[in-house]
């Protein structure tokens, strides 16, 4: 299980640029860490994640073998679009190829929080995930 909060968490995600695309590689020193620092990267590109407090709680369940990163990330971007819900820590299980994990965070207010991009889908587009000395590492592109 991997527990994380964006505060103190440098160097774990670097942001690609692609023609009409955004992405980001991410770092993780297992699968569990590895999904909170993705999410970490993608609502840090939506939003400055330092504006959010952790007022509400949601619980997010997936489940594929081959893309489950793909998957997760796209069912945050769900709740984003329906809620407006912005996770700020995360705490997240990884087994046989199932998710959960448990969201905390709060609600978009116009007053505190500024949009800095609309994210339209995570895509499949050169998504890769590998290990790198001990650790993983995964690449992702966004739809914006």
């Amino acid at each position: 299980m991997a527990d994380g909060t964006p505060e103190g968490r440098a160097g774990i995600y670097r942001i690609l640029e692609h023609e009409a695309d955004i992405g980001f590689e991410v770092y993780g020193k297992d699968e569990a860490d590895l999904f909170v620092n993705a999410a970490t990267a993608l609502f840090s590109l939506i939003t400055d994640l330092d504006q959010v407090e952790t007022r509400l709680k949601r619980e997010v369940a997936v489940a594929d073998d081959e893309v489950l990163l793909v998957v997760f990330l796209n069912e945050l971007l769900y709740v984003w679009d329906v809620e407006r819900f912005i996770p700020k820590k995360l705490s997240v299980r990884v087994k046989n190829g199932r998710l959960h994990a448990d969201l905390e965070g709060e609600i978009l207010d116009p007053e505190r929080h500024s949009v800095r991009k609309e994210i339209k889908a995570v895509t499949y587009h050169k998504f890769a995930v590998q290990e790198e000395e001990g650790a993983l590492k995964a690449r992702v592109y966004l739809d914006i």
